[in-house]
């Protein structure tokens, strides 16, 4: 949201910058073309950029229509945007009126700047502080909801803004090592720009203390799980003794960032933990899996690659997060925008029906979230089969699971992860869609087509009448 607010110049030299960090080289007309601006203003542009960011670039070319630049191998890109961000009027005004510093002389003084100009930055301030607190039943700025204003803050610091005041806190100090402890304990290697975010979170959560209107009911359910448990034991080790609602709101941010653990089954577990917690108790988010599939005419159920980066998307909206967060840039080619606005479309369309219908969401999120799906997406693989095993017991489902494998092309059939001990357990959707359910015989309630019966005694003939069944109907198109 904020993105809407800041100086165009300065919003569109930190996209660049994190292009080419990324990319570290580019022809211009392509980038021009796709951040909506002329060939000559890009140029100009790199140029100003290759002033500021001088000490953290080892080399640069900009020639008549291609970019080269070799930044520092020691330099994160969240370094070279926060020093960029730092040139932002906008921003300076926007933390002065945060903290009450409303006097126009001594901000005209500070920034060597007309009053004239600071009056029009205030507005511009105050506009942005409408549109994110929203306004108060007396018609004036709701600077009374205490979470919207630590989001602001966030947002403010990880932009590098007011941050230098904070260092000599010792409570700040006592932050950044609550915010280590937390990512050991969670076995995760914290990026500086993640521990930032954890640090500032709580800070805030230690410094502020105050009531959080965080609902009592997501309080109950962070309770049941990891990172909320993590949290207060961090705090309990540091002496500090801090109520529900702060430790769920260092939940919310810490669920945010990466999660970058030492080995990759890790992160397998992770993904398997918060997607049954996820599609358990928010079956919309299953139904906004197969509005995907049926868009793209895919199978995407069960596909960690789509599925984690669309929980994450469907946890920092549901959270109100998305529009307070520092969100990387991402190039995304023109020839792929149709699918960009396809896939904005689906998601805005699934917001408004399950969230809210006044819900907005930033171009930042959608490219990102885009740059991450679009691999899967753009396959054009036909949407496979989905297999449904349902068994008495977990040993029965692990040995019809296998076997299955076994004689299925993947080309073609997809099993599903979940495991079901009735009938009944079934989700209704899977009876409106194109599957298969296998279901151990002593299980079985009801005969259909697409019910095949197995079990442990017969395995070896039921295989093969299942095989014979569900390849004929793929050949047939049945």
């Amino acid at each position: 949201m904020i993105d809407n607010f800041i100086e165009k110049d300065i919003l569109r030299r930190v996209k660049i910058t994190y292009v080419l960090y990324e990319c570290r080289q580019i022809k211009i007309g392509e980038l021009a073309a796709n951040m909506n601006t002329s060939f000559n203003t890009i140029k100009k542009d790199c140029q100003k950029i290759a002033s500021k960011l001088e000490e953290e670039i080892v080399s640069y070319d900009i020639s008549r229509s291609q970019l080269s630049f070799q930044f520092k191998p020691d330099v994160c890109c969240y370094d070279l945007v926060r020093k960029l961000y730092s040139d932002s009027l906008f921003l300076k005004v926007c933390y002065r009126c945060l903290l009450g510093k409303n006097n126009y002389t001594s901000i005209a003084e500070e920034e060597f700047i007309s009053v004239t100009k600071v009056f029009n930055l205030k507005k511009k301030a105050e506009r942005y502080f409408r549109q994110g607190l929203g306004l108060a039943p007396t018609g004036k700025i709701a600077f009374d909801d205490k979470l919207k204003v630590r989001y602001i803050y966030l947002t403010l610091w990880m932009r590098g803004i007011g941050v230098n005041e904070l260092k000599n806190d010792l409570l700040f100090l006592k932050s950044e090592r609550i915010a280590q402890d937390l990512g050991e304990l969670l076995k995760n290697r914290l990026s500086k720009k993640s521990l930032h975010y954890l640090q500032y979170a709580i800070f805030l959560s230690i410094r502020r203390k105050e009531t959080l209107p965080i609902d009592s009911e997501m309080i109950e359910f962070l309770k049941t799980g990891i990172i909320f448990n993590s949290v207060k034991t961090c705090f309990l080790q540091h002496g500090l003794e801090v109520d529900d609602a702060n430790i769920a709101f260092v939940s919310f941010i810490y669920k945010n960032l990466p999660y970058n653990p030492e080995n990759y089954r890790l992160i397998e577990m992770d993904y398997q933990y918060y997607r049954n917690r996820l599609i358990k108790n928010h079956p919309s988010v299953a139904q906004l899996i197969r509005n995907f599939e049926a868009a793209f005419d895919m199978t995407l159920l069960g596909e960690i690659e789509f599925e984690k980066p669309l929980m994450d998307l469907v946890y920092t909206t549901s959270l109100g997060l998305n529009d307070f967060l520092l969100n990387q840039y991402y190039f995304i080619d023109c020839n792929d925008y149709s699918i960009k606005e396809k896939i904005s479309r689906i998601i805005q369309t699934w917001l408004k029906e399950n969230i809210s219908s006044n819900i907005t969401m930033s171009e930042s999120i959608i490219l990102q979230f885009c740059h991450l799906v679009m691999p899967i997406l753009k396959k054009g693989e036909k949407k496979k089969v989905t297999i449904i095993i349902v068994s008495k017991d977990e040993y029965s489902h692990m040995l019809f699971r296998n076997n299955i494998r076994k004689i299925i092309s993947e080309n073609y059939f997809f099993i599903n992860d979940e495991i079901y001990y009735s009938m009944d357990d079934i989700p209704e959707l899977f009876y409106n869609i194109n599957c298969f359910i296998v279901c151990e015989r002593c299980l079985m309630n009801q005969e259909k087509n697409f019910i095949l019966p197995i079990s442990i005694n017969n395995l070896t003939n039921d295989l093969k009448d299942i095989s014979n069944y569900i390849f004929t109907c793929v050949l047939t198109k049945q």
